[in-house]
C-alpha cells in the first residue's frame, strides 16, 4: 500500500512524442480500451522500446533492395523468377495504386523502395534429363514457384524502408494481442449465452414443490459455474488485464515474428539443383510469424523507378497490407 501511495507522488520519466504516437497506435490496434488501464503510457513505454529495438535489428537483416530495370533483371535470378520477362516488372509493379499514389504525392521522387511479399513453393515435378546418354522423362525435379504478390508501403530511401518495416511489426505484434483479447470477446459471448439458456432451462423446470429436483440442482449447478467462469472472463478484460495482453505480447516479440534467410542453386525454369549449366546461387529471406499453423512469406526488397509505373486505371492491384 505504501509503495502504491509513494507513486502517486513519484515523478514519471517524460515520453518523447514519437514514443507516446507509437504507443497509441499500438493501442488502437489491440483494443482502445486499454488507455483506461492505470498509467498505461508509462507501463507500455519500455515494453515497446525493447521491442522496437529487435524490431528494427530484424528489418536491417534484409538484403538491399534491388532496383527493378532490365539490366538487372538480365543478371538477378530472382528477378527472373518473381517475373517472366522484364516488361512484367512494370505490369505487376507498375500498376499498384499505393505506388501510383506515392509517386503523385512525391512528384520530385525518381525512386520507391518497397517490400514485395510473396509465397515461396517448392513442388515436386517429373521432368526431362538425361542419364547415361539416355532421355528420361520420369526424373523427379524439384521446382521453386512464387505466387501471391503483395506490395507494402513505399518509402523514398533504404532507410526510410528498414524504419516502416520496424513499424510494421510493431504493428503485427499489436494484432496478435489483438487477436488474444477477441478470443476472449467471443468466450464471453458464448458464455453468457450458455448461462442465458441455462437460466431459462431453470425456469421452465420450476415446479409448485418446496424441494429442487435433481434437474434443477443440476441446473443450478451449472448456472453457478457459468457464472464463476463468466466473472473470470470479465476479469480477463478490464483494462489493466488488456494492458497485460499487449505487453506480453511485446515481450515475445522475437518469439512472435522472425527471419530466416536460406540459399539453393536454381536455374531459369526455377528448378532447384538441377544439372543445367545456368544455375544461380539466390538468397531467399522468409519472414515467419508464429501462429497455431505458422505463416511464411518470402520478402524482398525492391527499388522502383518512376519510369516503371503505367498510367494508373481502375484496376485494383495488391489489397492487403503488408509488412513492409
Amino acid at each position: 500500500m505504501w509503495s502504491t501511495i509513494r507513486s502517486w507522488f513519484t515523478a514519471k520519466p517524460k515520453l518523447s512524442a514519437d514514443d507516446e504516437a507509437t504507443i497509441e497506435r499500438l493501442v488502437d490496434i489491440a483494443h482502445p480500451h486499454i488507455r483506461l488501464a492505470r498509467n498505461y503510457l508509462t507501463r507500455l513505454a519500455p515494453y515497446i522500446r525493447w521491442a522496437h529495438h529487435h524490431a528494427n535489428a530484424l528489418a536491417t537483416q534484409l538484403p538491399a533492395p534491388i532496383e527493378l530495370n532490365n539490366e538487372t533483371w538480365r543478371k538477378d535470378r530472382t528477378l527472373q523468377l518473381l517475373f517472366a520477362t522484364p516488361d512484367r516488372m512494370s505490369e505487376v509493379v507498375g500498376r499498384d495504386p499505393g505506388l501510383q499514389a506515392w509517386f503523385a504525392a512525391w512528384p520530385m521522387a525518381d525512386i520507391a523502395y518497397v517490400g514485395l511479399i510473396a509465397d515461396a513453393q517448392e513442388k515436386v515435378r517429373f521432368g526431362m534429363s538425361e542419364h547415361a546418354g539416355q532421355i528420361r522423362q520420369d526424373v523427379p525435379q524439384k521446382l521453386l514457384i512464387f505466387s501471391n504478390y503483395q506490395l507494402g508501403q513505399p518509402a523514398q530511401s533504404p532507410d526510410a524502408l528498414v524504419q516502416l518495416g520496424a513499424e510494421r511489426i510493431l504493428d503485427t505484434v499489436a494484432i496478435q494481442a489483438q487477436l488474444a483479447i477477441a478470443n476472449v470477446e467471443n468466450k464471453k459471448k458464448q458464455l453468457e449465452s450458455t448461462l442465458v439458456n441455462a437460466r431459462t432451462m431453470l425456469r421452465m423446470q420450476n415446479s409448485n414443490s418446496m424441494t429442487p429436483s435433481l434437474e434443477q440442482t443440476e441446473q443450478q449447478t451449472r448456472i453457478k459455474n457459468l457464472t464463476a467462469q463468466l466473472q473470470d472472463i470479465h476479469q480477463q478484460l478490464n483494462p489493466d488485464a488488456l494492458c497485460e495482453q499487449l505487453i506480453t505480447e511485446l515481450a515475445a516479440t522475437p518469439d512472435i515474428l522472425r527471419l530466416e534467410v536460406r540459399h539453393c542453386n536454381v536455374d531459369r525454369m526455377g528448378i532447384i539443383d538441377s544439372e543445367s549449366s545456368d544455375n544461380q546461387r539466390i538468397t531467399l529471406p522468409e519472414l515467419i510469424l508464429q501462429r497455431e499453423h505458422p505463416i511464411e512469406k518470402l520478402i524482398i526488397l525492391i527499388a522502383v523507378p518512376r519510369q516503371l509505373m503505367q498510367a494508373p486505371s481502375e484496376k485494383h492491384g495488391f489489397p492487403e497490407q503488408v509488412i513492409f
